[in-house]
């Protein structure tokens, strides 16, 4: 902007011009305490052996890299495609400023020829985080547990460690609900962790008066308010649970990866992808291709469902053909 270099029509002199300069500078440079650093990318030797190699640090990597590295004696390597998140991620208003960017893995549907027949060329963009803590860092936190029913009947399909008690066991261990005034609720108590690493909150709202007249209709028609949705086995209207606290989103990287960082057993590559059935890391991809051996080859795959086709297909993981 041409402003930046016009002296101003009114002149100012004393102490005032630099304690506003330097008030500028201080909300600019403000942004800086919203994230908790950047990770820095290790330097791993060629041809070292692990005992795990988990691939994907998204929502499932995440917590597989604090579980797993918690045996001491494990060897982890956590690889992820993408960076670490931006300063938006922190910021749940700003979750679509990540759409179709470097932190997105910009995907869109094919055209069935059935449906979004409305939509130019027949697509939607199906938005996939591309990231540490993958799509919880642009998803929107809104936590839904899933109904029993969902678990039920993947137990009685044969599925016999996905039973409503087990699933439900695993959910309060990562929790750590945080309203206080729903917690007043001995039921809603009852139903949540409270020592987890996942921060599960509700959001405030500054027109709450919309929200209410809203529920009040859905009330009004038979689909009945409920303090917590969740603890309503997801029957019924209300406001939901999300995954912020603060007034910041609690990202799966924020809750389970950061605060295991330290563990030298843990290390992590940022930037891989898979050339030619090599793990590479893309900064690199015209120099020495970094090769990373597995000791007990034990791969862990922890991306979404659209990408685990293309995955198995990768000479590097999986020595099958096409599935």
């Amino acid at each position: 902007m041409s402003c930046y270099n016009t002296p101003c029509e009114i002149p100012t002199t004393g102490r005032f011009p630099n304690t506003f300069a330097s008030a500028v500078q201080f909300f600019a440079a403000s942004q800086c305490f919203l994230t908790e650093g950047i990770l820095k990318d290790e330097n791993i030797p060629s041809y070292t052996k692990f005992d795990f190699i988990i691939v994907g640090a998204g929502s499932a990597g995440s917590v597989l890299a604090n579980r797993l590295s918690e045996i001491n004696e494990w060897k982890i390597l956590l690889l992820e495609a993408g960076d670490d998140p931006p300063i938006e991620a922190n910021i749940p208003a700003l979750a679509k400023s990540m759409r179709r960017t470097k932190y997105d893995w910009q995907y869109f549907t094919t055209s069935d020829g059935e449906i979004d027949q409305a939509i130019i060329n027949n697509s939607l963009n199906w938005p996939r985080g591309k990231m540490l803590g993958g799509s919880s860092n642009l998803n929107a936190m809104v936590y839904i547990e899933g109904n029993d029913q969902d678990y039920q009947s993947w137990y009685d399909a044969g599925n016999l460690e996905w039973s409503v008690q087990d699933v439900r066991r695993c959910f309060k261990k990562g929790q750590s609900y945080q309203n206080q005034r729903l917690l007043q609720n001995p039921r809603i108590y009852e139903h949540y962790g409270h020592t987890g690493p996942l921060l599960i909150n509700t959001f405030n709202s500054t027109y709450r008066i919309v929200t209410e007249k809203i529920l009040k209709s859905w009330d009004d028609i038979g689909i009945k308010n409920v303090p917590d949705l969740n603890t309503a086995n997801v029957l019924g209207s209300g406001i939901t649970s999300v995954t912020a606290a603060n007034g910041e989103r609690q990202s799966s990287n924020k809750a389970y990866l950061n605060p295991v960082l330290h563990r030298k057993n843990l290390k992590f590559k940022l930037f891989v992808i898979s050339l030619d059935g090599y793990l590479c890391a893309q900064s690199h991809l015209q120099e020495n291709f970094n090769q990373m051996r597995v000791k007990n080859g034990d791969y862990l795959y922890t991306s979404p469902q659209s990408q685990q086709p293309n995955f198995f297909t990768f000479r590097a993981i999986q020595p099958y053909p096409t599935v």
